[in-house]
C-alpha cells in the first residue's frame, strides 16, 4: 500500500512562494524544514508541498506534473486579489476555469466553485 506523501516545487524565493501558497489556499502553515532554507507547506486539506531552492533560472516547462488545479468559490476575485493576471478562462458544465501564472512563472488554473 502507497501513501501520498508531498508534492516537491523549486522556486526562487521559497518565503515568498511559501506565503503564495498561504494565500492562494486561504490558510494552511508552513515551517523550515532544512538549513538551506527548505519548507514544507500543508494546506488546511493537509496537502504537503515541499519548497525548494531552484537550481538553475529556466521558466518552468509544460511537462510532468503541472498545472496545479483548485476550487472554491469566486475564483477571479481571489487571483485579482493576489495582483495576478488571469491569461485566459474556459466554460465549463460548472462555471469558468482561470488560468493564471504565480510569481514563479508556474501556471495554475482555478475552478469556479458554485456555492
Amino acid at each position: 500500500m502507497a501513501a501520498f506523501d508531498h508534492i516537491e516545487v523549486h522556486v526562487s524565493e521559497i518565503k515568498k512562494y511559501c506565503e503564495f501558497l498561504t494565500a492562494i489556499f486561504e490558510g494552511g502553515s508552513y515551517e523550515v524544514i532544512s538549513q538551506s532554507g527548505t519548507s514544507m507547506f500543508t494546506s488546511p486539506e493537509g496537502i504537503r508541498i515541499e519548497i525548494k531552492k531552484k537550481k538553475n533560472e529556466q521558466q518552468p516547462e509544460m511537462s510532468g506534473f503541472c498545472n496545479p488545479s483548485l476550487r472554491r468559490p469566486d475564483p477571479k476575485a481571489l487571483v485579482l486579489g493576489l495582483g495576478l493576471k488571469i491569461e485566459s478562462e474556459q466554460d465549463a458544465p460548472f462555471g469558468k476555469v482561470y488560468f493564471f501564472k504565480d510569481h514563479e512563472g508556474v501556471t495554475w488554473h482555478i475552478k469556479d466553485l458554485p456555492e
